[in-house]
């Protein structure tokens, strides 16, 4: 190997351990970035009453049309998940719309306790 040739591969190998270490540079700071990185995740559910209390309190007041609501209106309710929305549903359309409120205890999975959290909630008028 002659002088040129010894400068050429001692340059290659310069070059390629720069780009090495450039690597490991580059792969550390986006390790201690992706560190730096928090992520929040609930450790406990939230109650549905909890959820219902964060609701912007203009639409608190609103009420629930037990006769007309969606399932994902009725799903809005402190105490009423899908399921029991569908229920309502599935009652509403096999035995016609709700004359009164407290029909609400005809539906199964409504009990004393969820009718008076969600008697002051909801409406059968239009």
């Amino acid at each position: 190997m002659n002088h040129k040739e010894k400068i050429v591969l001692i340059f290659l190998c310069l070059t390629f351990l720069a780009g090495a270490v450039i690597s490991v540079i580059r792969y550390s700071l986006a390790q201690r970035h992706l560190q730096a990185i928090t992520i929040t995740t609930p450790t406990n559910k939230m109650s549905d009453d909890t959820l219902y209390n964060n609701i912007d309190s203009s639409y608190k007041n609103v009420l629930i049309n037990i006769n007309t609501a969606t399932t994902r209106e009725l799903d809005a309710l402190p105490g009423i998940g899908p399921v029991l929305a569908q229920r309502i549903i599935d009652y509403r359309e096999k035995h016609g719309s709700f004359k009164k409120i407290v029909d609400l205890l005809n539906v199964s999975g409504i009990g004393p306790k969820k009718f008076s959290a969600l008697k002051d909630k909801v409406t059968i008028n239009q």
